[in-house]
């Protein structure tokens, strides 16, 4: 059967249409500086991104604030463990998350199978899933994760503050890594001053990443309003 036979098939089948008929994949908003990291412009609705390193929680708030801002709901789980560090609502707020639109619940055990059941159920309601990496998962659970995930066309936003560089079993595999070194501070003078921002160089990798792709950003800082030094000028 020759290709315009074949065509002529496709086209009287219900529900078939040609590749080029097919609507583009959503993307997810975000902000234009992190967008430059992704080929197309901004993640893909159904991914999983992580943020590693000393920025990671600011970068993280950065990453979800259009999506939220633009009237998407958050769903923030917080994992019960010592190391477990979360963002602050006020830095929320400063990186442009509208509060209002956030619900926060803990999971009660960090366990891995128990939090992503917590995710799973929370893509029922919730556009946007921030968390800190729940740790390794079982094939039949990141399984369960990307149908939900794919279906709901809703992201996950994993945190993995203390993880940069080191190999280790993760979670998720995430579509994109987003990895933030720290490479300057503004606010701050001499001894004096308020530390407001910093700026960090995000590096990008991940299954739908093109690699090597960096960018220099600023964020606020992660603290509730910056942090004061006393004033020793002269």
């Amino acid at each position: 059967m020759g290709s315009d036979a074949v065509l002529a098939v496709l086209a009287g089948t219900a529900g078939v249409g040609r590749a080029g008929d097919l609507v583009a994949p959503e993307i997810v908003r975000v902000p234009s500086s992190v967008g430059a990291l992704f080929p197309h412009g901004g993640p893909l609705a159904g991914s999983v991104l992580a943020c590693e390193g000393p920025a990671a929680w600011s970068l993280a708030a950065a990453v979800v604030a259009p999506s939220v801002a633009a009237g998407t709901w958050m769903l923030i789980i917080d994992v019960a463990t010592a190391h477990a560090c979360t963002v602050e609502p006020e830095a929320l707020s400063e990186a442009g998350v509208p509060l209002e639109r956030v619900v926060r619940v803990t999971a009660d055990t960090a366990g891995s199978v128990h939090v992503i059941d917590l995710v799973i159920a929370g893509l029922e309601g919730f556009g946007v899933v921030l968390l800190v990496d729940p740790g390794s998962l079982t094939g039949a659970a990141e399984r369960r994760l990307r149908r939900r995930l794919v279906d709901r066309g809703a992201m996950v936003v994993v945190v993995r503050p203390h993880q940069l560089g080191r190999r280790v079993t993760r979670g998720a595999a995430a579509d994109a890594v987003m990895s933030t070194s720290v490479i300057g501070v503004d606010g701050i003078g001499e001894g004096w001053g308020r530390l407001m921002s910093r700026r960090v160089m995000v590096s990008a990798s991940g299954r739908r990443m093109h690699g090597g792709r960096h960018v220099e950003i600023s964020l606020p800082d992660e603290s509730t309003g910056g942090v004061s030094a006393p004033d020793t000028r002269p």
